[in-house]
């Protein structure tokens, strides 16, 4: 049936009056009269009882209206809903992060912040090594991504990355651990004897390679005696005593008993967070989430420092 042929039913359902639905309509009295046949001819049922003094609605007039009401109605919602669709308002978005990127100030304020301006677009949450997020961008399984690193990521030209944030790496230890006798930073060097926990080797993860990178500059390769996928696992093998490592400083925010964090003396041991988008154009939901991330990034930067955390 013709949407526009059941407007003209409603209409004339209600004024039962072919001149002033005709007038509601903005039509000529004829082509609704004609319409209105032809819908009945479709229907194979008489909608009206027409005389020169009234027009009344028949009993298959009757039954039809709540439902031709019903459907006009689903029909304004159906297009009400393609239009928030297109604005952004709707549908998913599917975003990457690391397991350290949660215990960052920008990352939680930035989804609180998107589901209070979208609230009815489904954010789909992943956490992934820093590798993982950035095939899934290539595969199109992600349309956001957080990687660690202390550089900017090496690209396809198909994707694009911006630095929204960097801190400090810092050393955690057991509670009670010799070196936290000493006062100030540590140098890397200070932990070359020390048993480390890391990530494993394959798990792609950024700070795994730049903790490598440190290590080598201070003349030693760390001692892996443990290894843990995930940041806070590592965080809690430490203050079980199995070894030290070295950990972004968000991740003091773990409230993790009997670990202590230190500073590092070295100006090379900092960790950025870099906001991995697609190149070129983007969808609405993109594009408000990388402008809130901006946003909300620059806002955390000019806020004080958190002091260094014993646990």
């Amino acid at each position: 049936m013709d949407l526009r042929r059941i407007r003209y039913f409603a209409v004339l359902a209600e004024e039962l009056h072919f001149g002033r639905a005709a007038q509601r309509l903005n039509i000529a009295q004829p082509p609704l009269s004609q319409q209105i046949r032809v819908l009945e001819d479709e229907l194979g049922a008489r909608l009206f009882e027409r005389s020169n003094r009234h027009v009344e609605l028949t009993p298959a007039g009757k039954a039809l209206l709540p439902e031709a009401r019903a459907l006009l109605a689903q029909a304004e919602r159906a297009g009400t809903v393609a239009l928030r669709a297109q604005r952004g308002e709707l549908g998913e978005l599917r975003v990457g992060f690391t397991s350290s990127a949660a215990f960052s100030t920008v990352i939680p304020r930035l989804i609180y912040a998107y589901r209070h301006r979208l609230p009815e677009v489904h954010l789909r949450l992943e956490e992934l090594t820093t590798q993982q997020q950035l095939t899934a961008m290539l595969e199109r399984r992600l349309e956001v991504a957080f990687v660690r690193g202390p550089d900017k990521p090496d690209l396809p030209p198909t994707l694009e990355a911006t630095r929204l944030l960097q801190d400090s790496l810092v050393a955690v230890l057991p509670a009670g651990h010799a070196l936290l006798a000493r006062e100030g930073p540590l140098s890397v060097g200070a932990l070359r004897d020390e048993a480390f926990v890391m990530y494993p080797s394959e798990s792609g993860t950024g700070v795994y390679d730049q903790i490598l990178s440190l290590c080598r500059r201070a003349g030693f390769a760390p001692r892996v005696t443990q290894e843990a996928k995930q940041a806070p696992t590592i965080v809690g093998l430490v203050a079980a005593g199995l070894g030290v490592s070295l950990v972004p400083a968000s991740l003091q925010n773990i409230n993790v008993n009997g670990v202590a964090y230190r500073p590092l003396r070295e100006n090379a041991a900092r960790s950025a967070m870099w906001l991995v988008l697609r190149a070129g154009a983007r969808s609405e939901q993109e594009t408000l989430f990388a402008t809130l991330a901006k946003e909300i990034a620059q806002q955390a930067a000019r806020e004080p420092q958190s002091q260094t955390q014993t646990g």
